[in-house]
Order: C-alpha cells, then sequence, then structure tokens
C-alpha cells in the first residue's frame, strides 16, 4: 500500500477516534447536568445495573397491589445481550413501586417503611442468539421476538410453550400486530428481516408464512399496522412503502406498493398513531423526526428537531395521544407535544439561508437557534446507545429504557398540579413580554439617539453656514469701506 493512502487512513482515524472521545465527553457533561437535576425533573426514577445490557424491555399490562395496597408489581421483558452466547436469554422481572402510581394523587411519593426498588427476575428463557425486537400481543398473553438467527419466537407467558416460525434467511428487527375487528378473528402478525423480505404470519399457522412482500431491495428496518388492512414499513433502500392486505397478489406475494415514497435519508422507523389511521411519523439517520398525513404523503407537513444523531425508535403515547416519544443514539429519549405544532418555528437548515435583509436573516437565524416548540421534555439519564424504551400500557406516565451501559431505567417524569402550570405559563408569558418591550426600548431609544446625532449634525451645519455667511458680509463691508478711502483721497 502506497504511503500516502496509509498516512490518509492513519488520519481519518485519528479524527474518527478524536470525534468519539469528544462525543463522549460531552455525554458524560450532560450527564452530570442531568443528575443534579433529578430531583427537579422526576416524581420516581430507579436505576438497575444489570448483568449484561438488554437490547428489549416490554411492559405487561397487568400488575397487582402488594403491601397492603400501599406498593404495586410490575412486570417486564428484558433480553440479555452476552458475549458468551450461552448466556443469551429472554427474562421475565417484576419491581414493586408506590400503589400512589395508579392512583389519583399527582406525585408518586414512595410510603415510609416500603422496598419500592425491589427487583426481582421471575422467569428465564434460554436463547441461541440475541433478541433484536420484541412485541407483545395486545392481551399481553404472547410475546413475539426476533432473533439474531432469523427465527421468530412465540412465548406463552402464562406457561413455557414456544412456537417457533422460520422462513427469514437473516435476522431482522421489524415486527408488528395486525390489529383485529373482531375477537373471533385469527391473530396475525407482519415480520421484515435483513433479507428485504415482509412476512405476514397467522399465529395458529407457524410452519409457512400466508403472504409474502418483496417490494424492498435493502433490509426492512421497521413495520407499523394503521389498521387491519394497510401497514407502512421502512427500509435501508430509502424508501417508505405502504400495502394493502385487500390487493390482489400473484400466488402468495405481492410486490409492488399501493404507495412508494423516495426519502433522502435512510430511515430506522415508522410508527402510525393510535387513533388517527392517516398520521404517521417516520425517524432515520438524518436525526429528525417526520410527520406526515398519508393521505398527502409527499411531504411531511411537520419536522421535529431535537436529537444530535439517528433516531432508532418511535412511540406514541396512548395516554397522551398528542405526544410523540423518540429515541436515539445520542443516548437521550425526548417527547414531544403535538399541541404546539401551531407555534412559529424556523427549521435549523433553513436559519442560514441568504435573505434580502440583514435585520431578516438575524431574525430568522435567532428564531433557528431556538429549541423546537414541540420538545416537551428528555430524558438523559443513560451515558451509552438507549437500546430500546417502553411506555407502560396500563398505568399513565410510566416509562422503562435499557442501553448499552447495562441500566435499566424506570420513571416518572415529574407532575405539576395544573395551577403551578399555569403559573408557570403565566411567568413565561410575562418574561417574554418583558423581553419583546425592552427590545422595543432598545429599539426606540437607537432611534432616538441617531435622531439627536441627525440634529447635531444639522445644527453644526447651520452654525457653520451662519459663520460663513457673517464672514462674507464683513468682507463686504471691509471692501465698501475701503473704497470710499480712496474716493475721498
Amino acid at each position: 500500500m502506497p504511503s500516502s493512502t496509509t498516512n490518509e487512513w492513519a488520519k481519518a482515524e485519528k479524527e474518527i477516534a478524536q470525534e468519539q472521545q469528544l462525543q463522549e465527553k460531552i455525554t458524560n457533561e450532560e450527564f452530570k447536568i442531568w443528575k443534579k437535576t433529578v430531583p427537579l425533573l422526576y416524581d420516581i426514577i430507579h436505576t438497575f445495573a444489570l448483568d449484561h445490557p438488554s437490547t428489549i424491555v416490554q411492559w405487561l399490562p397487568k400488575y397487582q397491589r402488594v403491601d397492603n395496597d400501599n406498593a404495586v408489581e410490575v412486570q417486564f421483558l428484558l433480553s440479555s445481550n452476552s458475549i458468551n452466547a450461552l448466556e443469551n436469554s429472554l427474562e421475565l422481572a417484576s419491581m414493586t413501586l408506590p400503589s400512589s402510581l395508579i392512583g389519583k394523587s399527582g406525585a408518586a411519593i414512595p410510603a415510609d417503611g416500603i422496598d419500592t426498588s425491589n427487583f426481582k427476575k421471575l422467569t428465564k428463557w434460554k436463547q441461541n442468539s440475541v433478541a433484536n425486537a420484541l412485541k407483545l400481543s395486545p392481551d399481553g398473553s404472547t410475546a413475539l421476538c426476533f432473533n439474531g438467527d432469523g427465527i421468530i419466537h412465540a412465548y406463552n407467558l402464562s406457561s413455557d410453550k414456544v412456537v417457533d416460525y422460520k422462513y427469514h434467511k437473516q435476522s431482522g428487527f421489524a415486527l408488528d400486530w395486525i390489529k383485529n375487528d373482531t375477537n373471533a378473528a385469527p391473530e396475525k402478525f407482519l415480520s421484515g428481516g435483513l433479507d428485504s423480505q415482509i412476512a405476514l404470519w397467522q399465529l395458529d399457522k407457524p410452519s409457512t408464512p400466508i403472504q409474502l412482500f418483496k417490494s424492498h431491495h435493502g433490509a426492512i428496518n421497521d413495520i407499523s399496522t394503521s389498521d387491519v388492512n394497510i401497514f407502512g414499513s421502512v427500509s435501508d433502500d430509502s424508501t417508505t412503502q405502504f400495502h394493502d392486505l385487500r390487493t390482489p397478489s400473484i400466488g402468495d406475494t405481492t410486490t409492488n406498493p399501493v404507495i412508494k415514497l423516495e426519502n433522502k435519508f435512510i430511515q430506522n422507523c415508522i410508527k402510525f398513531h393510535p387513533h388517527v389511521s392517516t398520521l404517521y411519523a417516520t425517524a432515520g439517520k438524518d436525526n429528525v423526526v417526520s410527520l406526515y398525513d398519508l393521505r398527502n404523503y409527499k411531504q411531511p407537513f411537520r419536522k421535529l428537531f431535537g436529537h444530535n444523531a439517528s433516531v432508532r425508535q418511535l412511540e406514541w403515547d396512548k395516554w397522551n395521544p398528542q405526544t410523540l416519544v423518540s429515541c436515539g443514539l445520542d443516548s437521550r429519549v425526548l417527547f414531544w407535544d403535538l399541541d404546539n405544532l401551531e407555534e412559529d418555528y424556523t427549521y435549523p437548515e433553513t436559519g442560514n439561508a441568504t435573505t434580502t435583509t440583514t435585520e431578516t436573516s438575524k431574525r430568522k437565524t435567532q428564531q433557528a437557534n431556538k429549541p423546537d416548540p414541540c420538545l416537551k421534555y428528555v430524558h438523559g439519564g443513560h451515558v451509552g446507545r438507549i437500546n430500546d424504551f417502553a411506555i407502560h400500557p396500563t398505568i399513565p406516565n410510566l416509562f422503562a429504557s435499557v442501553g448499552d451501559d447495562r441500566l435499566l431505567e424506570v420513571w416518572k417524569p415529574k407532575t405539576l398540579p395544573v395551577e403551578e402550570e399555569e403559573e408557570e405559563e403565566d411567568e413565561v408569558e410575562e418574561d417574554e413580554v418583558e423581553e419583546e418591550e425592552e427590545e422595543a426600548k432598545r429599539e426606540a431609544d437607537k432611534e432616538k439617539n441617531e435622531e439627536e446625532n441627525d440634529n447635531e449634525k444639522e445644527k453644526e451645519k447651520s452654525s457653520e453656514a451662519e459663520a460663513d455667511a457673517g464672514k462674507s458680509s464683513k468682507d463686504e463691508e471691509d471692501a465698501s469701506s475701503s473704497k470710499d478711502v480712496e474716493m475721498k483721497d
């Protein structure tokens, strides 16, 4: 290899290492700041150090009251990702939390003498490979797990029964259940693998998929169902595609989607709104969360800016339908409040665009540097990549997250009484009004000073003109008097 090429490789490796060190330093500093503000940000937070990083976390919907109704026991699923493949497993665990979480009171304050950090592992299923994705059935009885060997395992959580679904030739990350119109209909689910294929399965027919979709030309990153017939998918081929299960197919294979959208960046995730069937969000390697209306899918009607790295997961909060939650490789979980969509906001990429006047450019740049008004809350408790987060399906405002830092965090954001929220909003509005008034005052003072300077300059000019006029008249008088003297002589 030529020496010049070797030097270029060494230089590139050095730059990458320096960038990683800088990013780690920034993450550690942000974590220190977050740690100081924990009492202000959370009603409750528990952090557990796991033996191995977990790739998934998923709440079970059922819970039970314990300790004379002073505490509540919740259960969740974890997946152990060990260097030693023999130690990989799917685990059912539990912990106790304050009973006020499910009561009508706002803050979750543990009762005296109640252990609210009791973490226990209840059941363990051995796995031959790491679990990439997990989806729990709507009733919470079955857990689908897509593993690194391409096999989908269906775990019956009330027994030791495990059913395998074998079709994909490679591992996968995309799973979703098909919504049933009636309880009598057989349960179905979709899977998408790195082999660029999507398979439709019937739960009671594990031998082979009932339908295949081969329209993508890259790894399937995520799948989301809108209703019983429509689903969307995103892929490494930089497309977002939508299929209708009612569309006629050739045999058991569908090759053409009903809608296909080309993206500038690869999208890692897609999620339909649980109540608005035409509203969906995507996010990916552009660090941006994009909101779309399926009736006008060619352009997002709003982009959400806040992540500093690729976004890898999206979830809608069923308890707050206007809230969208996202997590990315920047070790943060962000909450977006779509009630603030109508507020004025300039996208960062357009904030520095060339404008006709300096004043307009300055105003746009200042606005672009402001945080997105839809950004509601940031969870920054991890110092490594977040692998998964979950929203509890039956307990409002209870969340869990796991990451490469081997941490499991269970938390509930700070809940403020309505009066305090209104007071804070009033204070913010008053501050904004004061800032506007001060800015207007500064502008007025500036204009006044400029006007006074102009007046002074005009006065100086008029004084000089008067002095010149007086001097010329005096010269004329002197000339006239000298003429008279000459005539007398």
